[in-house]
Parts: structure tokens; sequence; C-alpha cells
């Protein structure tokens, strides 16, 4: 499902809904306004053996401070996955 529009918005209307998790793929302009909304519980980051040098970053622009535990490191293939949750 795509969405346009103002994150909290978003989130509090599909809370509503049945269902326990809500599942966010994409990049890091994606991911940045949850981050920015502190509304990510836990997440997994796929690490590829490219360099990109015109990549999006999850991180630039905004003043950002939330702590993650690392809980998971799994090998797919030439992935790498990290799997987070929210610390405390």
């Amino acid at each position: 499902m795509f969405r346009r529009g103002i994150v909290k918005t978003f989130i509090k209307k599909i809370k509503q809904k049945s269902g326990k998790y809500i599942w966010l793929i994409g990049g890091g302009d994606l991911a940045r306004e949850f981050f920015k909304e502190n509304l990510i519980d836990e997440f997994q980051l796929a690490i590829a053996p490219i360099i990109l040098g015109k990549g999006i970053s999850l991180y630039i622009g905004d003043d950002i401070t939330l702590k993650y535990i690392l809980i998971k490191v799994e090998k797919l293939g030439q992935l790498a996955m990290l799997h987070y949750i929210k610390s405390n």
C-alpha cells in the first residue's frame, strides 16, 4: 500500500485496524520520516557489498538521536542483515 501525507496521521489510522505489526519497506527518505516521529520500535537493515556514491542516507539533514540494540546479525548470500530493537 502506497501512501502520501503526514506520518503520524497515517500510523494513527493504521493502528486502529486489526493486526500487531506494521512493516515498512523503503529507502532512507521514508525511514527518516518515521525515525523523526520516534515511530520505529524495531528494524532490520540490509547491507549490500556495493559502494553507492550517490545513495540516500538515513541520517543526513535531521538531528535524530534514538537508541537501538543490535539483537541479530544474519548472512543472506552477499547481504548482511542487522536486526535492531528500540532501547528503553
